[in-house]
C-alpha cells in the first residue's frame, strides 16, 4: 500500500532547490548509454535504474531513465511510460522531486516497485534532451512518443506481450505530459492504458477564453518555459505568441493550437484507442474539470473503457492569486473519497495498471465518474450535470477596473465582520440585495437555499455585457459565488473566473464547480473589473459595464446520485 505525507513548507522547499539543481545540471556529466544490452528470458534481472539516449525519429535525442524491475527466469512484466510535466523533467531517480512529490513520477515509482517496466524522459526540449520545444506538435513530441515505443521494441526484450505479439504498456503525465498521452494514443494504437491527470481538450479555450489570455498562467508558462529549457523556447518566443501579451488571442496561435488540441481530431472521429483513467481538478485554473469531461466522453466514443475522477487541485496559481493549497503551481491530493469508497490516489493509478495489463481484478471497483469535494468527500455520480433551470441576473452596473483591485485586504475584514452577523432569515433571493459593484465586485444573489443540496457541475451562463467605452473594449470577470448564512464573505466557487469582453451577448458553458450547500447559504453571480488571473488588461479604466440574463445552475438529482453501500 501506497502512502503519501506531505509538508506544504518541506514541499516548497524541495521545488525551489529542484529547480536550481536542473538549471545547474547542464554543468554535470550524466553516464547516458546509448544503447542496452537485452536480457536473455533465461536470466532473472535486479531491481535497478540507469539513464539512456533514445534517438527519435527525426534524429533527437531524447534523454531517458529506464526502471528495471526485479524479475525470475521466465519472467516478464508490462511498460509504463511517463511523461512530465510543462517545465518538468523526467523523473531520474527515486528519490527525485518527481519521485517523492508529483504525481505522475510517484505512481510511476510506486509501479516499479511492483513490478513494471517504467520509461520516463526528458521531452524535447527539457532537461537533457535535444531540440526545440515546439507545445505538443503532433509531429514533434506526440511523435515523440512512439519513438520510445520503437526503441523499447527493439531493446527490452522482457516486456510482456498480448496473444498478438503486442507489448503491454501503460501511460502516466501531468498537464503537458498528459496531453502527449491523449494525441499519441489517438493515432499509436499499441498503448493500452492512459492515465492523463490534469490535461487540456481544447487548448486555445483554456489559455484565452472568450480570446481573453489568462495573463498570470501566460507570464508563469512563459517564465517556466524559457528558464527551464536554458533560454531556448523555441517557438513560444515567436512574434505571434509574444503579442499574447496584450491580452488577446491572435488568428496564427489560434490555429498553432488548434492541432494541439484533442478537441480538433475529435470532431474528425477520432479518439483514443487506450481504455483511459482521466483525473481533473476543479480548482484548476489553467485547464479546469470541463477539459478532463470532454476528454472523458471523447475517449468513450470508440466503446472504451473511459473513467474520470474529478479531484480538487491540479495546476493552482500561487497565494494570493488562488487560496493556498499545498504544492506550488501544481498539486494533487493523496487521498480520493467516492462515496464508500476510499482510495489512495497512487494506489488507485497502479491497480488501473494491474486491471488492464496484468489482467488482476481490481479490490474495489475505480468509479467511472468521481467528484470530490476534499481528500475525505465526494461522491460517486452517474453523470456530471450540465446547466439546469435558468435563474436571473438582475441587471447590474459595475466599475471596469476598480471593482477587484483591493479583495486581497477586503476579505479579512469580511471574515472578521462575520463573526458577530447573526444568521440570516430564509427569504428568497430576489428580495437579496445586489452588494457591490464599485469599489467592491458586485454579487447578485441567485437562489437562497432552503435545504441541503449539492451543486457540481458546468453552470450556463445567457448574458448581455455592455460598457460605456467606445474607443476600446472594457472586460467584466464572472464568477459563481456562494455567502454563507451569516458572513458577509463570498467565496468565489473553485476560485473559477470567466472574461467577458464588452460589448456581446454571451450563450456558454462556465467551468464546472462544486459545493455542499446549506440551508440560509444565497447563491450568486459574482462579476467585477479585475482578477489577478487575468492581469494583463489595460482596457476599461474608468468606464462601466452593464449586465444582466441567466444563469442555469447544476443541482445533483437524487437519480444522478449512486448509493453509497454497494
Amino acid at each position: 500500500m501506497h502512502t503519501t505525507t506531505k509538508s506544504k513548507w518541506t514541499n516548497w522547499s524541495l521545488l525551489t532547490l529542484a529547480s536550481f539543481t536542473l538549471l545547474l545540471s547542464g554543468c554535470g556529466m550524466i553516464p547516458f548509454r546509448d544503447h542496452v544490452d537485452p536480457i536473455p528470458l533465461t536470466m532473472p534481472t535486479e531491481a535497478t535504474y540507469f539513464d539512456v539516449y533514445i534517438k527519435s525519429f527525426d534524429g533527437t535525442k531524447l534523454s531517458a531513465t529506464i526502471y528495471q524491475p526485479k524479475l525470475e527466469p521466465g519472467e516478464t512484466a508490462p511498460l509504463i511510460i511517463q511523461t512530465h510535466g510543462f517545465g518538468g523533467h523526467r523523473t531520474f531517480d527515486p528519490r527525485s522531486i518527481y519521485g517523492l512529490f508529483i504525481i505522475s513520477g510517484e505512481a510511476a515509482i510506486e509501479a516499479w516497485k511492483q513490478g513494471y517496466w517504467v520509461i520516463s524522459y526528458d521531452q524535447r526540449g527539457f532537461g537533457y534532451s535535444d531540440g526545440s520545444i515546439h507545445l505538443m506538435h503532433p509531429e514533434k513530441e506526440v511523435e515523440d512518443l512512439s519513438s520510445v515505443i520503437d526503441w523499447a521494441e527493439d531493446n527490452m526484450l522482457r516486456v510482456t506481450r498480448d496473444e498478438n505479439d503486442d507489448m503491454l504498456i501503460g501511460t502516466m503525465g501531468e498537464s503537458y505530459g498528459a496531453a502527449v498521452q491523449i494525441l499519441a494514443s489517438m493515432n499509436d494504437e499499441r498503448i493500452d492504458a492512459i492515465v492523463p491527470v490534469a490535461s487540456w481538450y481544447d487548448l486555445e479555450e483554456a489559455i484565452a477564453p472568450n480570446d481573453h489570455v489568462k495573463g498570470a498562467w501566460g507570464g508563469t508558462l512563459v517564465g517556466l518555459g524559457t528558464v527551464l529549457s536554458f533560454f531556448d523556447f523555441g517557438m513560444a518566443l515567436n512574434r505571434e505568441y509574444l503579442s499574447l501579451i496584450s491580452g488577446e488571442m491572435n488568428p496564427q496561435v489560434e490555429a498553432d493550437l488548434a492541432i494541439r488540441s484533442p478537441s480538433h481530431y475529435c470532431q474528425q472521429g477520432k479518439s483514443v484507442q487506450a481504455d483511459a483513467l482521466f483525473m481533473q481538478g476543479f480548482r484548476d485554473t489553467l485547464f479546469p474539470v470541463n477539459h478532463g469531461v470532454s476528454n472523458w466522453k471523447c475517449a468513450a466514443k470508440n466503446g472504451n473503457d473511459s473513467r474520470l475522477i474529478a479531484l480538487q487541485d491540479g495546476h493552482i496559481l500561487p497565494w494570493p492569486v488562488q487560496s493556498w493549497s499545498g504544492f506550488p503551481l501544481f498539486n494533487t491530493q493523496p487521498n480520493i473519497k467516492c462515496g464508500d469508497k476510499q482510495f489512495s490516489t497512487i494506489d488507485m493509478i497502479v491497480s488501473w495498471w494491474d486491471l488492464k495489463l496484468k489482467k488482476k481484478p481490481m479490490e474495489q471497483d475505480i468509479p467511472k465518474l468521481c467528484v470530490t469535494l476534499s481528500d475525505d468527500d465526494g461522491q460517486e455520480l452517474v453523470q456530471l450535470t450540465t446547466g439546469g433551470t435558468p435563474q436571473p441576473i438582475r441587471k447590474t452596473e459595475v466599475k471596469l477596473m476598480q471593482s477587484g483591485w483591493f479583495e486581497l485586504f477586503m476579505e479579512p475584514i469580511d471574515i472578521m465582520t462575520s463573526w458577530v452577523t447573526p444568521e440570516d432569515d430564509l427569504r428568497p433571493a430576489s428580495q437579496e440585495e445586489t452588494t457591490g459593484g464599485g469599489f467592491r465586485p458586485a454579487f447578485i444573489p441567485v437562489e437562497k437555499i432552503t435545504e441541503a443540496k449539492l451543486l457540481a457541475g458546468i453552470p450556463k451562463l445567457k448574458a448581455n455585457f455592455t460598457t460605456t467605452t467606445d474607443d476600446q473594449e472594457g472586460t467584466a470577470y464572472l464568477a459563481v459565488g456562494v455567502r454563507r448564512n451569516g458572513s458577509q464573505y463570498v467565496e468565489i466557487l473553485n476560485d473559477q473566473f470567466t472574461p467577458l469582453p464588452g460589448d456581446a451577448t454571451y450563450e456558454m458553458s462556465l467551468p464546472a464547480i462544486i459545493k455542499q450547500l446549506e440551508p440560509g447559504d444565497v447563491v450568486g453571480v459574482v462579476v467585477q473589473g479585475f482578477t489577478m488571473q487575468y492581469f494583463l488588461d489595460p482596457e476599461g479604466w474608468f468606464s462601466y459595464g452593464e449586465i444582466d440574463g441567466t444563469i442555469e445552475l447544476p443541482y445533483v438529482k437524487a437519480t444522478e446520485q449512486l448509493a453509497t453501500a454497494h
